[in-house]
């Protein structure tokens, strides 16, 4: 043998001698070099390649990488260039096949049609976006992931838009508390556009920052435990031209946020509990929208502010807001729990009864610190 090595790197050379015998030899690094130069005649590691989405083998045993937008922009397709399609007939006919190959920050066009499936959402930045119509996603009779929703939230930062959801329905011995949309603890998320109903609850949620623009929630809410939205734990909700109403038993609208603001939105109470229900206080802001009551709702409340605790120290501000009201005997009640802090009615149009005033309420031509902002 005639092996020898010099320093830490070897250069390896094959060289025949007369004898035959093949001789591997190496050389020393340059003088001064550091330790992670590389000389040019030595093999170098290839450039890192960025993942381009899911990998398997093709029929003949060959690694494939898939793009998941490949298909979409084409000739014929209703989806945009650079989204991954999702529909009958198009690259993936399912949302959790679509799902499986998306990457942070993609775009999921979903063409219009009925889709049942329940399904997990776990990457982050994506968006859910209905094209050619409105895809609906019925849940009715479907095992629903995780015993939670009909589209769970377990990435931050997903965006729904332009989708239909129902059906989602629990066994008591789960909880009874299926929802539409449903994040894992402190997940944000936005919807637009989403008509959410015949579920136990609409939104079911637990912390994070939310924002709905433009969404209609109804028939949802089927216990005193389950609501047509809730939001809990640490969070914090903003709704904007959005509809709330006929929920069946429960509130049509409860946040236990530290701040829950509200613009041009309407909240109507026909069957269920209160329009909107701030149990345990917080900064919360109504501005330019309209309460309504009928005669065959179960609780007479149109409001109800601070009535379990005060974990969230702050007034209730309604601002340019209008009652519709039929039941004698409704009220705006503040439970006074946050001990100082008012229900401040500033510029109140009601149509029909009038509803009681209860608790610290304070009525305001204009409230200083505290103008309606421009959308």
């Amino acid at each position: 043998m005639c092996v020898r090595s010099i320093g830490m790197r070897l250069l390896l050379a094959v060289v025949l001698s007369a004898g035959g015998v093949a001789c591997l030899t190496s050389a020393a690094p340059a003088k001064g070099a550091g330790s992670s130069a590389v000389a040019a005649d030595q093999p170098h590691l290839p450039d890192a390649v960025p993942r381009v989405g899911a990998i398997h083998r093709g029929a003949g045993g060959k690694i494939e990488i898939i793009d998941p937008t490949a298909e979409s922009g084409k000739p014929g397709s209703p989806c945009a260039k650079g989204t991954i399609c999702v529909g009958k007939g198009q690259a993936y006919e399912t949302l959790a096949a679509a799902l499986a190959a998306a990457r942070e920050g993609d775009v999921l066009d979903i063409v219009a049609g009925l889709y049942r499936e329940s399904a997990r959402i776990a990457v982050r930045g994506v968006t859910l976006r209905g094209v050619s119509g409105v895809p609906h996603f019925d849940c009715a009779g479907l095992h629903l992931v995780s015993d939670k929703a009909c589209l769970l939230l377990a990435a931050n930062d997903v965006t729904i838009e332009n989708i239909e959801i129902s059906g989602a329905e629990l066994s008591e011995g789960v909880g009874a508390n299926g929802a539409c949309i449903r994040n894992e603890p402190n997940m944000s998320f936005t919807l637009r556009r989403l008509v959410c109903h015949g579920s136990q609850d609409g939104i079911l949620s637990d912390g994070g920052n939310i924002l709905i623009e433009n969404s209609e929630f109804y028939d949802n809410g089927w216990t005193d435990r389950t609501h047509n939205v809730y939001f809990g734990g640490n969070c914090s909700v903003t709704v904007r031209g959005s509809v709330f109403r006929d929920a069946r038993i429960g509130h049509e609208f409860k946040s236990r946020c530290a701040e829950t603001t509200i613009f041009d939105s309407t909240f109507r109470s026909t069957k269920g509990s209160r329009d909107l229900d701030i149990p345990d206080g917080g900064d919360t802001k109504i501005y330019r929208s309209t309460l309504e009551k009928t005669r065959g709702a179960q609780n007479y409340e149109i409001i109800g502010f601070a009535a379990e605790s005060c974990i969230h120290p702050g007034d209730l501000l309604l601002k340019d807001v209008v009652i519709i009201n039929a039941q004698p005997e409704a009220d705006i009640r503040n439970y006074d729990k946050c001990e100082g802090h008012p229900i401040i009615i500033d510029g109140m149009t009601v149509k029909g009864v009038a509803p009681r005033e209860l608790g610290y309420i304070k009525t305001a031509t204009t409230v200083s610190g505290r103008p309606a902002p421009e959308r």
